[in-house]
């Protein structure tokens, strides 16, 4: 089997960095075998492919215009910037397998071939699910994408397109109903727990599909043009659609108000949306920088009970510069008429190479400013069990990250800092409200990945967090992952072995609760969860093209207290044994 180790074998851009005018960068072949075993980020409701309430303060801007919701789905859909477009050498494949207690099955893959250096073609697919540790948990999910692009051989014309699927599908049972035998014996079979809900199932599902083909106007592009010209259209047509069901709700008192059913609930909401972009860019060749001006027309259309249609029109602005060490862009949108008027963003974004006593260096600042209209689930909702219609202010958003890191990714650290007027959360009652005073939130973290005496190995995160009004963003102060582990060769290095413990701290805070109609996370102050730590031990090789682990996930369960929980009524799973393999194809 072919094995390159040409570090220009493969190159990627992400759809955002598209969006950025950033060109593919050369993408190293993931043969690493540090942190394999985390194959997905630790879930707060306690099972992979189940809704997850979020544990940092990030810096996140997104896009303007029309948002119907934000399904706590962030750890199992591929959002569009997530997406990646390929270019490579020949052909790429990664195939990824997992298996664990409790039925946990997972398939990751990637494919990726460029036809005579102009045509590429990539599949992306993810499916997993499993039953659970607790009565009613099991969970599916499917993720899919495609994505294609195209440039001519004189560089003139192109395109990017891509299609992109989620579905996720899960039982909801409401969190556990009586903890009492729990309590009493930490080891008790958890099918043995009651919970709340027998019969509630929970669906999502996304589609979307964008074009964006590309020309140079001027026909002649070489070493003597100081400008180019070009045009570019987007097309974008998204799709989603969210279904709550539960035949014995009126035989249990979970909830306590029926708009529509006293018997049984069947809420569904549709909504989707068209958008149509042009965008003119000048290319100033001399000093590598581009100057873009678009303009959008966006159509969304929501079928809920009540069927809406939301027209936004927008035009946008953006300055972006690659030169030596540095790469930044400037860019802002506006949003001149519709239901989201008046909205605006403002984003900036640098980063510069250098090293420091031979050691390079990336140093990064970001900030973004941003006045952005509710979101339609805030002001307008009608299911079975909750109905409101408010009027709430637009949030007024300021955040920021500075940041410092090696190009080896062994070492970051750096800081986050938010400011947000007329917050719209969901309280203790699990529906919408604003807060009138103005949040600040703060985040710093430092990373390093180092290895001692050519062996022993430490890979250590921490994380600190507060905000000015925790009653209201309720994350945990303090994070902690680690792992200690021995890393050797065998059999004249033609083996790679890491052997050690891996474990996961949160300090104690008032976890978000979890409402399954609304299918948000919503403001409790009753039950502390957290303090407490997630060890587990883990055995990672890799063979040339195949990456192997086992791993016993939460091995101390049992020794270390019960408080395993993240959200409440939720508790985090027992010990599970779990094994995975990751193997690379080129030809």
């Amino acid at each position: 089997m072919k094995y390159p180790s040409d570090s220009s074998f493969i190159k990627t851009l992400s759809h955002g960095d598209k969006n950025n005018l950033l060109d593919f960068r050369y993408s190293k072949i993931d043969t690493s075998i540090t942190n394999f075993q985390n194959y997905f980020p630790r879930n707060t409701n306690g099972h992979l492919g189940m809704p997850s309430a979020p544990l940092y303060i990030d810096y996140k801007p997104k896009a303007l215009g029309f948002n119907m919701l934000t399904a706590p789905y962030q750890n199992d859909v591929i959002s569009a910037d997530d997406v990646q477009y390929y270019q490579t050498k020949g052909p790429y494949a990664s195939l990824t397998g997992i298996a664990g207690s409790k039925q946990e099955q997972a398939f990751k893959m990637v494919f990726s071939n460029t036809f005579k250096n102009k045509l590429n073609i990539t599949l992306g697919f993810n499916r997993y699910g499993g039953l659970g540790f607790y009565t009613k948990q099991q969970s599916f999910t499917n993720n899919f994408y495609t994505t294609s692009n195209y440039i001519s051989a004189n560089k003139r014309v192109g395109y990017f397109a891509h299609v992109l699927y989620n579905k996720v599908k899960h039982q909801e049972n409401g969190g556990i109903a009586d903890d009492s035998l729990f309590l009493l014996d930490v080891s008790v079979n958890k099918i043995l727990l009651p919970v709340n809900l027998q019969d509630s199932k929970r669906e999502l599902r996304t589609t979307s599909f964008e074009i964006n083909p590309w020309l140079r106007i001027n026909k002649i592009e070489d070493s003597s043009t100081v400008i180019s010209h070009f045009m570019d259209y987007q097309f974008n047509y998204s799709g989603s659609y969210t279904k709550y069901s539960d035949t014995r709700s009126g035989a249990n008192d979970f909830f306590n108000a029926f708009y529509l059913d006293t018997v049984s609930t069947k809420d569904s909401t549709h909504w989707r949306t068209i958008s149509n972009a042009l965008n003119y860019t000048v290319k100033l060749n001399t000093i590598n920088a581009k100057l873009r001006l678009g303009a959008k027309n966006e159509i969304n259309q929501v079928y809920q009970y009540l069927d809406s249609t939301f027209v936004n029109n927008s035009v946008n602005a953006g300055f972006f510069l690659s030169k030596n060490k540095y790469s930044g862009f400037a860019k802002t949108s506006y949003i001149f008429s519709g239901p989201n008027a008046n909205d605006y963003s403002l984003e900036l974004s640098n980063s510069y190479s250098q090293s420091i006593a031979q050691v390079p260096f990336v140093f990064t600042l970001k900030a973004s400013v941003e006045k952005r209209h509710p979101d339609f689930i805030h002001n307008t909702w009608l299911t079975n069990h909750y109905a409101w219609n408010n009027n709430f202010s637009p949030t007024d958003k300021l955040q920021s990250v500075f940041s410092i890191s090696t190009l080896d990714d062994r070492f970051d650290m750096g800081v986050v800092y938010q400011s947000i007027s007329n917050l719209i959360y969901f309280n203790e009652l699990s529906v919408p409200e604003q807060t009138p005073v103005s949040i600040q939130n703060l985040g710093a973290f430092i990373h390093k990945d180092i290895l001692l005496f050519k062996h022993l190995g430490i890979n250590a995160r921490y994380n600190y967090q507060s905000s000015s009004y925790q009653a209201i963003v309720s994350v945990p102060n303090h994070i902690v992952n680690g792992a200690l582990y021995y890393q050797g060769n065998l059999f004249k290095r033609a083996l790679q072995l890491q052997v050690g413990f891996n474990a996961q701290y949160y300090s104690e805070f008032y976890g978000y609760a979890y409402n399954p109609s609304v299918n948000q996370y919503y403001l409790q102050t009753k039950e502390p969860v957290g303090d407490y730590p997630f060890i587990d031990f883990f055995l990672n090789a890799r063979i040339k093209p195949v990456r192997i682990f086992v791993k016993i996930d939460h091995v101390t369960q049992g020794f270390l207290g019960s408080n395993y929980s993240l959200t409440p009524g939720y508790l985090q799973n027992d010990r599970a044994f779990k094994f995975g393999i990751n193997w690379l194809f080129f030809d």
